[in-house]
């Protein structure tokens, strides 16, 4: 039996704590990284925005045999474990998506399928206790041969909840009570109560090999990729010349992919484009630093799934009055920081109106929200603050004064908190924006809380109510930097994460919206477009919100090879 201790901040939200900052860092993620309906291209859109994929799709037949697509991306992995606390932040998940499959296959809405090369049926079989059972594919192997069985995931839930390895696994893999095998290719995930993240907890990432200690887990794959499970394997990693290569995995089971390789180039975001341009690279990332010297290549432009937010640390000071956090989000205009998004990135940001799903996700609802200087001004008043005027609001004798610290190396993250500084002088509200070392933010200025207001972004998951619960409660949670956490939220949050109901899912969610707006601790902004420069004849491949790419059919239309 596996046996798990919950406690007021879990082991997988310690875990992902200082993964999930350090990740911010990494990617630059500070703005400066419902129902949908499929185009005729084959994307699915969100309402009036950019794609939730921008793939260029084409079938297999008009895809070409062969050739080696070559990929930019901007840094090596601190480790090649893609569910380590420092892997699962850096670049590892991405380089290492060709050669690890999962029999949950993620779609562009963030929903999910069955992937048949992996399992022949996941099924809800009990719901008390919530059971889920896997009927596992015995085609399906690791690298070396050895098959992929139960044991794998007997092994991988216990490594994920034991404090020895630095795991970052899916908050839902806490909530596994346990594992039982059937056989050698059946097996029960167990879980303590309904969980509706369930769907990222019941498929192994690594190998038995890879998780029955912690040293091996820990340590054994900072210089070497894990044991591939997909199309591709890890053939080649160099680092003096920033290069990984990815060949066919000769084991591979299933559909022959179309590439005979894949070759990802690690550089910073102009060498990149450089290379893009000099037609070294089929495709590279685009970038508000690098994108005037793409003007001239195909770009292919997707939501993201980072979106960035004021949080307004409601620990202490005038913020700790809920009418003065809301007048704040009610004096922030929402539209100019979107527009903003859109210039650096050069194509159409849209807001951010849920702290839980992005627009385009499945059981997302429009939550608009509308700019409102004048009931900004009300619920000042009625917090006891008044204005002289044009002049700065005061209670007391005591002036209104906020400070938002921001990180000296993120421009969009300046023009973003100057913007906002600037809305909310328009209500007499003095905001001073307040440079500070990039290396430190977090551990100076975010964890200890050290601000009345900060904005960066966060990343949206599929099934990741467990992730986006983190942000609000409980009061001691890693990643909570709202000086506050509520009955209320965190009543919201279980009633939505117990329902495992899709369609009644949606109305929880818009509870914990509501709930949150009401709080009014984190103010979404804006969805953060992801651009990338691609070959035209490259099919199948582009930037994607939440999907897993079919790498099986990723490569050139018929015509060139690489």
């Amino acid at each position: 039996m596996i046996h798990h201790t919950p406690g007021p901040a879990s082991r997988g939200a310690r875990r992902c704590a200082v993964a999930a900052l350090s990740g911010l860092l990494l990617a630059g993620c500070f703005g400066g990284g419902g129902d949908q309906k499929a185009d005729d291209t084959g994307a699915t859109k969100a309402p009036e925005s950019l794609p939730m994929a921008d793939l260029h799709p084409a079938e297999e037949a008009e895809v070409a045999e062969g050739g080696t697509l070559r990929v930019g991306v901007s840094s090596f992995p601190a480790t090649f474990n893609p569910v380590h606390s420092d892997g699962v932040a850096s670049t590892a998940p991405q380089i290492l998506e060709p050669t690890l499959g999962n029999a949950v296959r993620f779609e562009q809405d963030g929903s999910w399928s069955l992937d048949r090369d992996y399992a022949s049926s996941i099924e809800v079989v009990e719901r008390d206790p919530f059971t889920v059972r896997v009927e596992m594919n015995p085609k399906a192997v690791w690298q070396g041969g050895t098959s992929i069985t139960s044991a794998d995931m007997v092994s991988y839930v216990d490594a994920m909840q034991d404090d020895e390895f630095a795991a970052a696994g899916a908050p839902a893999l806490d909530d596994v009570e346990r594992v039982d095998a059937d056989g050698k290719f059946a097996y029960e995930v167990v879980f303590e109560e309904p969980n509706a993240d369930w769907p990222a907890a019941v498929y192994p990432v690594l190998p038995k090999a890879y998780t029955k200690s912690a040293d091996t887990f820990n340590r054994a794959m900072t210089a070497k990729a894990p044991s591939a499970n997909g199309p591709y394997l890890v053939s080649g990693i160099e680092r003096r010349t920033g290069t990984i290569t990815l060949e066919r995995n000769p084991r591979w089971w299933g559909r022959q992919p179309k590439l005979d390789s894949i070759v990802w180039r690690i550089g910073e975001a102009d060498v990149l484009a450089a290379a893009h341009r000099a037609g070294e690279l089929e495709a590279a990332p685009v970038t508000p630093d690098n994108r005037s010297a793409l003007t001239d290549a195909e770009l292919r432009a997707s939501l993201g799934s980072e979106w960035t937010h004021l949080t307004i640390n409601g620990g202490t000071g005038p913020l700790a009055d809920a009418e003065v956090r809301r007048a704040v989000t009610l004096a922030v205009d929402i539209e100019q920081v979107v527009a903003a998004t859109s210039k650096r990135y050069g194509t159409t940001a849209v807001p951010m109106d849920s702290v839980v799903l992005m627009p385009g996700q499945v059981g997302h609802r429009d939550f608009a929200r509308e700019r409102d200087l004048a009931q900004a001004q009300k619920l000042l008043a009625k917090a006891g603050w008044r204005r002289d005027g044009d002049g700065p609001l005061r209670r007391k004798g005591r002036q209104l004064e906020l400070t938002l610290p921001v990180p000296a190396t993120m421009p969009g993250a300046i023009i973003r908190a100057e913007s906002i500084a600037e809305d909310l002088s328009e209500v007499g509200i003095t905001v001073t924006v307040r440079e500070v070392p990039g290396p430190t933010f977090f551990e100076k200025v975010v964890i200890p809380l050290d601000f009345d207001l900060t904005t960066f972004a966060w990343q949206v998951q599929p099934y990741g109510l467990g992730d986006a619960k983190r942000l609000f409660t409980p009061i001691d949670s890693p990643l909570n930097f709202t000086g506050k956490a509520s009955k209320a939220i965190t009543d919201a949050f279980d009633a939505a994460i117990a329902e495992t109901d899709e369609a009644k899912r949606a109305g929880r969610v818009t509870e914990i919206d509501e709930i949150a707006r009401s709080q009014a601790s984190i103010m979404p902004l804006a969805v953060i477009p992801t651009v990338m420069a691609v070959d035209p004849l490259v099919v199948n491949f582009g930037p994607a919100a939440l999907a897993d790419l079919d790498w099986t059919v990723v490569g050139f239309a018929e015509g060139k090879k690489g």
